[in-house]
């Protein structure tokens, strides 16, 4: 039962960002950057475990795996601005994305960092 709840609650606050988004982009923006999915996520954790813990390295691993994803969002609107496809520029996106961070990842372990386990 929890996790249709869960389901409606983080539907329901993506529905919301993506009407906003389409009326006023800025704000649809700024309710997303927050970042909406960590902060759910987190407060799923908290609610069903407790772990203090368990949700400090998510959110730890949230804050270093964030910043190799800032290429999708500097690189997908280059992309649809030249003219290529949708769904084109969302998975060349991803793909360059998933390339930063696997080298990225490596970079950070030298300094005893992991994203993953």
């Amino acid at each position: 039962m929890l996790i249709v709840l869960k389901a409606i609650v983080s539907g329901v606050l993506i529905a919301l960002a993506s009407e906003a988004a389409k009326k006023w982009p800025l704000w649809g923006a700024v309710m997303v950057s927050v970042p909406l999915t960590s902060l759910l996520t987190a407060m799923w954790i908290h609610i069903e475990t407790a772990d203090v813990e368990k949700n400090a390295a998510f959110l730890r691993n949230v804050f270093w795996a964030h910043l190799p994803t800032l290429v999708f969002f500097i690189l997908c609107p280059v992309l649809l601005r030249s003219g290529i496809n949708f769904w084109v520029s969302v998975a060349l996106s991803l793909l360059a994305t998933a390339v930063v961070f696997y080298v990225y990842s490596i970079f950070i372990r030298q300094f005893g960092i992991r994203v993953y386990d």
